[in-house]
């Protein structure tokens, strides 16, 4: 009998240099079994793009992952009952049957990435046209794909089973036991670090280096793992190789990374094009019925001065009211064209700026940060030589340029397990700011547990794999 694998096969309609970039439609097709797929360059491409739609469609958990944890969120005012599951976040009580939980949508991707992996070189075997070189840059956008989805996936668990091997349909049935983050962190590094050597620096058509990966999305990837994981050196070795390269700056106008999509400041970003049937699902975290489902908290307002060009492109203070309108995300026209980034040149300039304050260069991080700041119209912030206040410095920089990016959470739970949880502390005076006062002792006793700072596995997937364990902070 003929293992049955289905395929939503994504085809590449059109690219045009006044759109947001390449998109993706995706069509559905009948079943393929294995004997009649693989056989040409095009169903790589093909498989690919599905990789690429699918992760597109994830838009809103990388967000969501990303920033809800973090000080720069709250509650809108919006009771719409499909997101009380954020509400139990920002509020902390978060449970196994909370839907933020849930990776399933994730677990896709990497099945997609999976499938290229195991069938792609078989190819060669049908089709004489396709080289090593064409192959061996499909692979590196398939370890790409698998590699980012694994990174939002060990950031937000911790530890999660690693699925190497693709399943035959559509239903992603992880099985497996959870491996270490640290394990699974090593398979990202191993992938990532071949497919630099083979995946394409640019590709001949334009419209194709934002919305596809490439060399420097490969870089810039690499940089944030290795960030992540404390090895500084290499860090600053990947964002050299991009700040070393002429085509990727600063654009002269901030708005326009948001408004317009696809710039020269942009390395990778999931496009949308509504014209063409390509929705960013986003708008929908913001925004329901008309009522506001999140908003920006006093924190992040008062990070920026009113002179930084950057705060009134980022959020509105609401007329009598604390709480500001995240506006950021949603510059477009139409905010279904608009497009999610995912690593830009501004991101990749302050990497290396905190991996050198963790080095104690103090001086050349600060003059990242007045590159950084003059595009903003303000002065000069001097680092001191002292690294606690310089990381903070950093870590409030990030948080200006690039707050609702889905950065945040992440951003304050790497600077607080740096150096073996030595500011831990700070990490949970920052979770405890939105909680009810009467309960902050409570809260502060339970976020000393590590394991209470990554999110616990969704029920569902425990009951469909006995080989899963569950957080022990949710136990």
């Amino acid at each position: 009998m003929k293992t049955i694998f289905r395929l939503f096969i994504a085809v590449l309609v059109s690219v045009s240099a006044s759109s947001c970039g390449a998109w993706l439609e995706v069509e559905p097709q009948n079943d393929i079994t294995l004997e009649d797929y693989w056989k040409s360059e095009k169903d790589i491409r093909l498989a690919l793009n599905q990789c690429y739609s699918q992760l597109r469609g994830q838009v809103n958990t990388l967000f969501l992952w990303g920033d809800l944890r973090g000080d720069f969120v709250v509650d809108g005012a919006s009771n719409h009952g499909d997101y009380l599951d954020y509400e139990r976040v920002l509020r902390l009580e978060i449970l196994d049957n909370n839907s933020l939980s849930k990776w399933g949508g994730i677990y896709k991707v990497i099945n997609y990435a999976n499938n290229v992996i195991k069938y792609a070189p078989g190819v060669r075997s049908s089709d004489l046209t396709l080289g090593k070189k064409e192959l061996n840059a499909y692979l590196s956008e398939a370890y790409f794909l698998r590699s980012l989805s694994y990174f939002y996936l060990v950031r937000t668990f911790k530890d999660v089973p690693l699925q190497l091997e693709p399943t035959d349909t559509d239903d992603v049935n992880v099985v497996l036991p959870k491996s270490t983050e640290e394990e699974v962190l090593a398979q990202i590094v191993t992938d990532l670090e071949w497919a630099e050597r083979y995946i394409p620096r640019r590709y001949a058509d334009p419209d194709l280096n934002r919305g596809f990966a490439t060399q420097a999305a490969v870089q810039a990837l690499l940089a944030d793992v290795y960030l992540w994981m404390e090895d500084y050196d290499k860090c600053i070795e990947k964002c050299d190789k991009i700040i070393n390269r002429s085509d990727y700056v600063l654009v002269e106008f901030w708005r326009d990374i948001f408004a317009e999509g696809n710039t020269i400041e942009s390395i990778f970003e999931l496009p949308y094009d509504v014209a063409r049937g390509e929705k960013s699902p986003l708008k929908n975290v913001f925004i329901k019925d008309g009522a506001e489902v999140l908003s920006a908290s006093t924190e992040v307002g008062e990070l920026f001065t009113d002179r930084d060009i950057r705060k009134i492109n980022t959020l509105i203070l609401r007329e009598g009211e604390d709480n500001y309108t995240i506006v950021k995300p949603l510059l477009v026209s139409n905010v279904e064209d608009a497009n999610w980034i995912v690593y830009r040149y501004a991101e990749v300039l302050l990497m290396k700026a905190e991996a050198l304050v963790q080095k104690d260069q103090y001086f050349e991080a600060q003059l990242i940060l007045e590159e950084i700041r003059e595009r903003a119209e303000l002065d000069v912030r001097v680092i001191p030589s002292n690294r606690e206040v310089a990381e903070d410095i950093i870590l409030e920089e990030r948080g200006m340029e690039l707050a609702f990016e889905g950065k945040r959470w992440f951003d304050l739970l790497r600077m607080a397990k740096r150096n073996n949880y030595q500011r831990k502390e700070k990490l949970i005076d920052l979770m405890t700011k939105g909680v009810d006062p009467g309960s902050v002792p409570k809260w502060r006793s339970l976020l000393t547990d590590p394991m209470s700072h990554y999110m616990p596995i969704h029920r569902d997937e425990l009951l469909s794999n006995p080989n899963l364990t569950q957080n022990p902070y949710y136990d």
